[in-house]
């Protein structure tokens, strides 16, 4: 079943939102030994880059400046070498990437709304 482009895109906000609810504050040694935020954090993460992954090429290239193969990277660095997953890097992405993150996606979301109607 696929999903609709708009709807991939408020998945993806809405877990950069979560993201920053389990993890944002954490430097990358708490984030490392706290299980349930890191976690938390990792799933987020793996499913923002699942759902940016999957949005079509025309409402990619419409937003240039989201970093949408940079997100589907780290998706499948977590899933797929979850053991060397480096804790500075997730915790570099939850503190300075996903505040610009939302912000990019809250501009594609309002854009798409307009092209739908």
């Amino acid at each position: 079943m696929s999903r609709p482009d708009l709807d991939r895109l408020r998945d993806a906000r809405a877990f950069a939102g979560y993201a920053l609810e389990n993890a944002g504050g954490l430097d990358a040694e708490t984030l490392a030994v706290a299980a349930q935020p890191q976690h938390a954090a990792l799933y987020n993460l793996a499913i923002i880059g699942e759902t940016l992954n999957r949005v079509s090429a025309g409402i990619k290239a419409a937003a240039p400046g989201i970093e949408w193969r940079e997100f589907y990277d780290l998706r499948n660095f977590i899933v797929h070498a979850y053991w060397q997953v480096d804790f500075e890097i997730i915790a570099d992405v939850i503190q300075n990437r996903l505040h610009l993150l939302i912000r990019e996606l809250e501009n594609l979301i309002a854009f798409v709304e307009r092209l739908e109607k």
